[in-house]
C-alpha cells in the first residue's frame, strides 16, 4: 500500500516542471493538470482513499483492563488485590481481506475520477485553445476584409464623383465597412474573455498573454468506429469507476455473510494476590494466578446480516444497470462527435477546394468590370459578404474537426495514466 501511494503521489510531481515559454498543447495540458486547483483537489481525495485500507483492514484493538478489589477476596494462597485483563478479538476467517478489498476497490475508482476531471480538463484546455486560434483567424479575416471594403468605398466615391454611380452606392460600402467594423471589436472584445477563460483553466493570472498556433494541420486520422466503441468500453474512466464500483458492492456482500459468523477472541488474566501474613510457611503463599480466557461473538439476529446480503444484491444490480446506461450513453456521444468530425471535413473540403476559390474569382471579375463601367454594386458588396462567410465557415469546420477529434480522445481515454506507470523521482 505504501508503494502503491507513494507511486499515486508521483503523479502530479512528474507535472511539476514550469513551462514558461509553452507553446504546444500538451504543454499547456501538462501546465493545467500541475496547477489547476480542481484536479488538485480530487488527486488529494484519491491519495486520502489510500489511506483507508491502512484503517479498515486492520486488526480490531487490542484491549486492557485493570481491576482493583476494594474487598480483596480470600483465598488459600491469600487475598485477591487486584486483576490486570488482556484481550484480543479476531473476526471471521477472510473478513479483513474483504475490507482490504473493499477499501482498494474504493480507491482506485476514486483514481478514475481524478482521471476523468484530467482528461476533460485536457480537453477544455484544447477545446479553448482551438477557440482562440478559430478567432485570432476571423480577426484577420476581418481586418483583410475590411481593408477590401475600404478599397470599394473609396472606388464609389470616385465614381460618384465622377457621376459614374450613384450616392447609394458608397452608402451601401460605408454601411458594410461599419457592419465589419463593429463586428472586429466585438471580435476583439471576445479574445480577453477566451484568454481569461483559458488562464482560468492555467490557474494563472488572467492577463497572461496565451501562445496560440498559427496554423493547424488539417489532414486528423482518426480511427474506425468500431475500434474507437472497444477503447471506449476499455479506457473510459467513467466506466471503469463504475467497474470498481461494481467490485467494491460485490466484496460488501462477500463481507455481509462473514460479518454473518462469529467471530471470537482470546485473553488473559494476571490476578496479583497478597500473602497471608497468619501462614508464612505456606508453600506458594501469594502466588499471582494466570487465567487464560476465550470469546465468542454469536450472531443470534440474522435478520439484519440477511438485510445486508440483500442490499448488497441490490446495489450490484443498480451498478450494472448504471455501466450498460452510462455505455450507451458514451457510445451516443462518440457516434455524434464522429458524424462532427466527418460533417466538418467534408465542409472544410468544399470550402477550402472549391466555394473560395469560385467566389473570389467572381469578386474579382465584378470588381474589375465595376471599375469600368456601371456594374451592380450591390452585387459586389453580396458577393463579398459571401467571401468572408466562406472564410469564416473554412476556420469553423478546421476547428470543428479537430475539437469534434479532441473529445473523441477524451471519451476514449487516450490521456489515461497509471500509477504504476509513474517512474519515482531521483
Amino acid at each position: 500500500m505504501l508503494k502503491t501511494k507513494m507511486k499515486a503521489w508521483l503523479i502530479l510531481a512528474v507535472l511539476l516542471p514550469g513551462w514558461a515559454a509553452a507553446q504546444s498543447v500538451e504543454e499547456y495540458q501538462q501546465m493545467a493538470a500541475a496547477n489547476n486547483p480542481e484536479l488538485r483537489a480530487s488527486f488529494q481525495q484519491y491519495l486520502g482513499s489510500l489511506e483507508e485500507g491502512a484503517q479498515t483492514g486492520a486488526m480490531p484493538d487490542p484491549e486492557i483492563a485493570f481491576a482493583w478489589f476494594i474487598n480483596p477476596i480470600e483465598t488459600r494462597l491469600g487475598p485477591q488485590q487486584a486483576r490486570i485483563s488482556l484481550t484480543q478479538m479476531f473476526p471471521w476467517f477472510g473478513t479483513l481481506d474483504s475490507r482490504r478489498a473493499i477499501s482498494d476497490m474504493e480507491a482506485r475508482a476514486r483514481f478514475e475520477v481524478f482521471q476523468e476531471k484530467r482528461n476533460r480538463l485536457f480537453y477544455q484546455t484544447e477545446e479553448t485553445l482551438l477557440e482562440l486560434y478559430e478567432l485570432d483567424r476571423s480577426i484577420e479575416l476581418a481586418e483583410e476584409n475590411l481593408l477590401i471594403l475600404n478599397s470599394l468605398v473609396e472606388i464609389s466615391l470616385r465614381r460618384y464623383e465622377t457621376n459614374q454611380a450613384s450616392q447609394v452606392d458608397v452608402l451601401r460600402a460605408q454601411i458594410e465597412q461599419e457592419d465589419l467594423q463593429t463586428q472586429l471589436a466585438l471580435l476583439k472584445d471576445n479574445r480577453v474573455v477566451l484568454i481569461q477563460k483559458f488562464n482560468e483553466l492555467l490557474n494563472r493570472a488572467d492577463d497572461m498573454e496565451v501562445t496560440v498556433p498559427d496554423t493547424l494541420d488539417w489532414d486528423t486520422p482518426i480511427e474506425s468506429q468500431i475500434e474507437l466503441e472497444a477503447r471506449l468500453a476499455r479506457q473510459n474512466p467513467e466506466l471503469n469507476r463504475l467497474r470498481y464500483r461494481e467490485g467494491s458492492v460485490r466484496e460488501k456482500k462477500r463481507l455481509a455473510v462473514k460479518d454473518s459468523k462469529p467471530s471470537f477472541g482470546v485473553g488473559l488474566d494476571y490476578i496479583v494476590t497478597g500473602e497471608r501474613e497468619n501462614m508464612p510457611s505456606l508453600n506458594n503463599n501469594g502466588r499471582d494466578a494466570i487465567v487464560a480466557r476465550a470469546r465468542f461473538r454469536i450472531p443470534l439476529f440474522r435478520k439484519k446480516y440477511s438485510a445486508k446480503i440483500q442490499q448488497a444484491n441490490r446495489n450490484a444490480q443498480s451498478v450494472q444497470s448504471s455501466i450498460v446506461a452510462r455505455e450507451n450513453k458514451l457510445k451516443t456521444e462518440l457516434k455524434a462527435s464522429l458524424r462532427d468530425f466527418y460533417d466538418a471535413t467534408r465542409k472544410f473540403e468544399l470550402y477550402d477546394q472549391k466555394q473560395i476559390q469560385r467566389v473570389q474569382q467572381a469578386l474579382n471579375i465584378m470588381t474589375q468590370v465595376y471599375s469600368s463601367d456601371s456594374s451592380n454594386f450591390e452585387e459586389i458588396l453580396r458577393m463579398q459578404r459571401k467571401f468572408l462567410s466562406y472564410q469564416l465557415s473554412r476556420i469553423q469546420a478546421l476547428t470543428k474537426m479537430k475539437d469534434s477529434a479532441a473529445y473523441i480522445d477524451y471519451l476514449t481515454g487516450v490521456h489515461n495514466i497509471t500509477p504504476d506507470t509513474i517512474t519515482p523521482a531521483k
